[in-house]
């Protein structure tokens, strides 16, 4: 049978054990019979944690979205400027009105790919007042989601894009690791759990 190691007393500067310090009752004010309890939440009024997730997830939506329309503007200026050059030597050898239009297309795709997680982060966040475990766990697992997107952005986007592609990356990471981490703290897990009638 293994029974674990037992730390040494704490001693002092001559090698004696130190006494044992003393416990004291919690403090209860007079004409109460026990501790007073720590200040709960107004009924119907969300927790500070829920509060600032559907907060990020709102704020994350609106700024991808932003962030998303100015990319496609900016590749759509590119096209632009670059067909008026069209029949120009530079752009008919380098072949960067083809990189133009692909770029714009990108930039589209892109754009509907994030109104899609700024659709589920809204719908989350309007969830927030009815929702259960399953919503939380949900919110949990958005975080992650857009948190492992946002890194893996940054990794594509690097230097080769523009500061725009990597300010977005950062804040989708950033935004999917808040949620998630807000919506695992024990004030959001008691909110979610608690009971409803």
């Amino acid at each position: 049978m293994y029974t674990a190691p037992t730390a040494p007393a704490p001693q002092i500067a001559g090698g004696q054990p130190l006494p044992p310090r003393p416990s004291y009752p919690p403090f209860v004010p007079p004409g109460h019979t026990q501790p007073p309890a720590a200040p709960a939440a107004p009924a119907g009024v969300l927790p500070r944690p829920v509060l600032r997730t559907r907060i990020t997830l709102i704020v994350t939506a609106v700024l991808n979205l932003v962030l998303a329309a100015v990319a496609l503007l900016q590749a759509q200026a590119l096209r632009d400027s670059l067909a008026r050059y069209h029949d120009a030597w530079f752009a008919a050898a380098s072949g960067q009105g083809q990189a133009a239009q692909a770029g714009v297309e990108f930039a589209q795709l892109a754009l509907v790919w994030v109104g899609l997680h700024a659709v589920v982060a809204i719908v989350l966040a309007l969830r927030i007042d009815k929702g259960r475990s399953a919503l939380r766990s949900a919110m949990v697992a958005f975080g992650g989601w857009q948190c492992l997107m946002g890194v893996l952005a940054l990794a594509v986007s690097g230097s080769a894009t523009g500061g725009g592609a990597v300010v977005r990356a950062l804040a989708t990471a950033a935004g999917g690791a808040l949620v998630a981490y807000l919506a695992t703290r024990p004030d959001a897990v008691a909110w979610f759990n608690r009971p409803r009638h």
